[in-house]
């Protein structure tokens, strides 16, 4: 079979001709239909846009396929599940005018209903500047709440600031904005260095002022141990004195009740030498044998 001639007589060029064109048709509806429908999310809501500017819908579509006109119509979602946001570290001042730097979350959701004034209401359109917008408002309630309070009670009442950051943040959000927030947490505070340097320098001096009151009170200890010690010297050695002035008193009491026990006590202890020299009057010791054998 002989090739097909197009006009001129040359083979085959219609038959390209028409196969090119063919898939330019094809190319065109692929891109047309895929153009032509969007699918949204289970946690997202969407809307549609004529041509960038005119919204389409005043209910959000909800999740599943949807259709819209090709390169007629934008499509914006907006998040409605739980949504956490947390902002940037930031720094607040306290009552006594101490900078601290604060880290906070906002667990939040943004109800269906409010999805349209969320996209288009607040700032630019879409869903492109959400987290500018709640950031001014988190920052305003964080500096409020923590100009009640004094940086030596900040740590003590952390669970105090957060639930007032929360009430603060919550109630602004929602007249603002139709945002309800689930939660604010306060995952940091970072004290300035001044004063951590003053604190550290406070405890030392309390730390030392400690050790000088338990050098007082062990000084106290050791002189009313040696005043115990003290008395209980003396009170032994009035009971040494006691014992022996009771001794002395017995010992005389049987000497006077037996005058023979001195005689032969003198006895008992002579050694039958007599003295060779007699000082001045002084007399020569007489034995009486007889009282001495007895």
């Amino acid at each position: 079979m002989a090739p097909p001639f197009d006009r001129n007589g040359a083979p085959g060029l219609g038959f390209a001709r028409r196969s090119g064109f063919v898939a330019i048709i094809a190319i065109i509806a692929i891109v047309l239909l895929s153009s032509s429908w969007f699918v949204v999310p289970p946690a997202n809501v969407a809307f549609t846009r004529w041509l960038g500017g005119t919204v389409m819908e005043r209910q959000p579509l909800g999740p599943g396929l949807h259709l819209k006109m090709p390169f007629m119509e934008s499509v914006d979602q907006l998040q409605v599940s739980q949504s956490v946001y947390s902002l940037p570290p930031m720094a607040v001042y306290t009552n006594d005018n101490q900078s601290v730097s604060i880290l906070v979350s906002v667990i939040y959701v943004v109800p269906p209903s409010d999805a349209y004034h969320m996209l288009y209401d607040v700032g630019r359109t879409g869903a492109q500047d959400i987290d500018f917008t709640v950031l001014p408002v988190v920052r305003n309630d964080a500096q409020a709440v923590f100009a009640r309070y004094n940086t030596l009670t900040v740590s003590d009442k952390r669970a105090q600031i957060a639930d007032a950051m929360q009430t603060a943040i919550a109630a602004d959000l929602q007249r603002l904005f139709g945002i309800q927030v689930i939660n604010v947490q306060l995952t940091g505070i970072e004290y300035s260095s001044s004063f951590t340097q003053s604190v550290e320098a406070a405890m030392s001096a309390k730390a030392a002022a400690v050790r000088a009151g338990n050098e007082v009170l062990q000084r106290q200890y050791e002189g009313q141990q040696a005043v115990v010690l003290a008395e209980a010297r003396a009170k032994a050695q009035i009971a040494a004195a006691q014992g022996e002035a009771k001794a002395i008193e017995l010992v005389s009491d049987a000497l006077r009740q037996n005058p023979a026990y001195i005689r032969w006590y003198e006895a008992s202890k002579w050694n039958g030498v007599l003295p060779r020299y007699v000082a001045g009057k002084a007399a020569v010791p007489v034995i009486d044998a007889g009282d001495a054998g007895k």
